[in-house]
């Protein structure tokens, strides 16, 4: 039902799953980098010891950080917006399902949401 408050929530979740892409672009781009450096700093030590160098536990430290902020800004705070705003959204649906308004978009005659 393309009610108001629906195509509002649509547009809403949109934003949502936009933040969360760049949110997750700019952890993979960031453990992605630190990666890379590993990788260089780890040649000296490897043709020495054969072994990882030390840099290394910065580099878990750093890769479990990004993975925290991401997990918490994804999960926690998108995702406890977007399940409030679903529920919000439910309550919505009531009174158009009920009584019929505010009226179906579509069934006003605009048009605007057909597929």
């Amino acid at each position: 039902m393309a009610t108001p408050h629906r195509v509002v929530d649509s547009i809403a979740d949109g934003i949502a799953g936009g933040a969360k892409g760049l949110i997750l672009a700019a952890s993979n781009a960031a453990k992605g980098a630190g990666g890379a450096i590993m990788t260089g700093l780890d040649k000296p030590f490897a043709a020495i010891t054969g072994k990882e160098g030390p840099h290394r536990i910065v580099d878990r430290l750093a890769n479990g950080a990004v993975d925290t902020v991401t997990n918490f800004v994804d999960g926690g705070v998108i995702g406890g917006m977007q399940s409030a705003g679903e529920t919000l959204m439910k309550a919505m649906d009531q009174p158009p399902e009920q009584i019929g308004v505010p009226p179906d978009i579509d069934r006003m005659g605009m048009g605007l949401f057909k597929k």
